[in-house]
């Protein structure tokens, strides 16, 4: 797993996956944060479930910070 700093790259992707699910949350649809996570882990450089499952957590507690809405299941 890597250890290295996220990327540019990885950062947009995984907030964009992020804003994706949190769509769909206010939008009352139904999606999956592990299908979500698996489908995003092969662009990613060597990240691993836990990995991704933090950094979403992280940008919860951003949106969270700054008074916007956020995923209630990523605290």
């Amino acid at each position: 797993m890597s250890s290295d700093p996220w990327s540019d790259a990885e950062n947009d992707l995984i907030v964009a996956d992020y804003f994706a699910m949190l769509a769909d949350d206010l939008a009352g649809r139904r999606y999956s944060k592990s299908a979500h996570r698996r489908a995003l882990l092969p662009n990613l450089a060597a990240r691993s479930e836990a990995a991704v499952e933090f950094k979403h957590q992280n940008i919860s507690a951003v949106l969270k910070a700054l008074g916007e809405d956020w995923i209630p299941g990523y605290k």
